[in-house]
């Protein structure tokens, strides 16, 4: 457990500076506490497959993949300018102030691996479906992003098509 611990702290340190920037009723800070405890699921996961460890850490992609489901954002070098570009987006990924810019290259290989995987579709899955309470996304657009993510899968049984009906 010992490793899992750490990187929860690594990710919490990488945020502290930023986290006085981002307002404290601010939705985006629910739904990242909501992504924390699937999070776990995904170290669990990275322990047994270590050949699924990137160059990016995984919460990092994680919630990264997540902003760019909730903010429509259509290009993997959008999503990299957004999150370098804002204080916000660098504080809900867990990207420190003095941290280089990620890799493009790098960025959309680990992407399309990452997605590929269960638990990081359930992770987003879970994420979303908080937004949604949290009504930073509707319907629609939760309907319009499982759709996305089912691209990724041969399963059927993503809730495609269901639209009001979550994951439990």
């Amino acid at each position: 457990m010992r490793p899992l611990a750490g990187m929860r702290e690594a990710s919490r340190l990488r945020s502290a500076r930023l986290d006085g920037y981002v307002p404290l009723e601010h939705p985006l800070r629910r739904v990242r506490a909501a992504v924390d405890a699937p999070l776990g699921a995904l170290h669990n996961w990275l322990r047994m497959v270590p050949a699924a460890r990137g160059p990016i850490g995984p919460e990092q992609m994680v919630r990264a993949l997540l902003l760019q489901f909730l903010f429509s954002i259509r290009r993997d070098r959008q999503l990299v300018d957004q999150i370098w570009y804002s204080v916000l987006f660098r504080w809900f990924v867990g990207v420190r102030v003095d941290e280089p810019k990620w890799d493009l290259e790098v960025f959309a290989t680990y992407r399309q691996q990452m997605l590929q995987e269960d638990v990081v579709r359930d992770v987003l899955l879970r994420g979303l479906s908080e937004a949604h309470q949290e009504r930073l996304l509707s319907a629609e657009a939760l309907t319009a992003r499982r759709c996305e993510l089912a691209q990724y899968t041969s399963e059927v049984t993503v809730g495609v098509g269901r639209p009001g009906v979550l994951p439990g």
